[in-house]
């Protein structure tokens, strides 16, 4: 808690205010509050305090360090101090609602979450199903010796198979959801695991005429989850080879930068067709999502990989630019201790 004027002058602060800024009382009282924020959410201060001297009692939400603090949520309330009716000062209470915000954040994709699941039951389960059993009804009035019964034979076939990938692709993703808070990091040497990855696809590649170049620095070790970064470097990899571009051959580059603080960027970028981010939207990364529809898939490569990289604390961003290629950049941060 502290006391402005309404210059927003710092004329009294308590305890818990000097403890947070890590500043002693000195060196707070007689300044300007605003001085301990951010410069980029000064103005906003200044017009909740503006508004509190109208009398008003005002609160609001804001995220930000304050003074030596680290950035958190705050809910913010001014409260307006009067004297014959005149507003003098105003109290300022600030209550960290970090852990209620990163549970409402949470609450929230899984409310996604969902919402893509319901789209999974409602059309690519109940689609063909629906087929499968008007082909048995078929199936049931033609005679086994006609066209007809083998054409709904194989029709039946087509829609179980299309169902039983539907039914691995939820058991696959419930699967990592169910265990993404289980897997402990373990010491991962990159350049060894990505080889791994390239060999694996190398038949594809010689068939394409495509390379892969790796800019990771020799014995580079990562802590993370081994299967779910081969799973990342894979789906990424086949990918670029998927939907490469028809006019050149493909060149792909994986890249991994370990940075002072003890973060990491990986990077696969491709020269390949590349797509329309802007058309695409927010729904790169979600279940079922295509953007290539001249080649087989099914949408779901992209959404296992933000979601490895999400259950590791990591972040993806993607850059792409239609006939030029695509580039993921990920951030994975150092292991908490």
């Amino acid at each position: 808690m502290l006391y402005q004027n309404e210059a927003g002058v710092i004329l009294d602060a308590n305890p818990a205010f000097l403890a947070l800024v890590k500043e002693p009382k000195e060196r707070v009282l007689n300044h300007r509050y605003t001085d301990l924020l951010p410069v980029d959410i000064r103005d906003l201060f200044d017009e909740k305090l503006r508004e509190a001297f109208t009398g008003r009692t005002v609160r609001f939400d804001m995220y930000a360090s304050q003074g030596k603090s680290e950035p958190r949520h705050w809910d913010v309330v001014k409260i307006p101090l009067k004297e014959n009716g005149r507003v003098v000062g105003v109290h300022m209470v600030a209550r960290d609602i970090s852990e209620k915000t990163r549970t409402q954040e949470e609450l929230f994709a899984q409310n996604q979450d969902l919402q893509q699941f319901t789209y999974i039951v409602s059309h690519n389960l109940r689609a063909p199903l629906a087929n499968a059993l008007g082909l048995v009804e078929i199936l049931g009035q033609e005679a086994a010796d006609t066209p007809e019964f083998e054409q709904a034979r194989t029709f039946l076939q087509h829609n179980l198979h299309q169902l039983d990938l539907v039914l691995r692709d939820m058991n696959t993703i419930l699967t990592i959801r169910d265990k993404q808070d289980l897997t402990a990091p373990e010491q991962v040497e990159l350049p060894a695991l990505v080889q791994q990855v390239i060999n694996s696809l190398q038949d594809v590649l010689d068939e394409c005429g495509g390379t892969v170049q790796v800019d990771i620095a020799s014995g580079l070790h990562l802590p993370a989850n081994r299967a779910y970064l081969y799973s990342i470097f894979f789906n990424l990899l086949s990918n670029a080879i998927k939907y490469r571009a028809q006019q050149r051959p493909l060149c792909v580059t994986i890249a991994a930068t370990r940075h002072p603080a003890g973060d990491t960027t990986l990077a696969v970028a491709d020269n390949g067709s590349g797509f329309d981010l802007e058309q695409a939207g927010t729904n790169v990364f979600k279940l079922y999502q295509r953007f290539h529809s001249q080649q087989p898939g099914r949408g779901v490569g992209l959404y296992l990989v933000k979601t490895h990289v999400e259950s590791m604390g990591g972040r993806i961003e993607v850059a792409s630019q239609v006939g030029e290629g695509t580039r993921f950049t990920i951030l994975l941060p150092p292991p908490t201790t």
